[in-house]
């Protein structure tokens, strides 16, 4: 997530380790949105769009 936060997004680390997963994903699914609309881009094909699925202790515990 530290990826699509300082390099997609934008945010600077302190931003990005202050930040809940989900709102991350949130963020990165709209910046998604927004070049699509600006740029006239189709929809996102299915295995390009970020989960979802929201993070839980389990999945968390799982990535690190």
């Amino acid at each position: 997530m530290a990826m699509i936060a300082l390099g997609w997004i934008g945010w600077t680390e302190e931003q990005a380790l202050r930040t809940d997963v989900n709102a991350i994903q949130i963020a990165y699914e709209g910046c998604c949105d927004k070049y699509r609309a600006v740029f006239g881009s189709a929809e996102p094909a299915a295995d390009t769009v970020v989960s979802s699925q929201p993070m839980t202790a389990e999945l968390f515990d799982a990535m690190f």
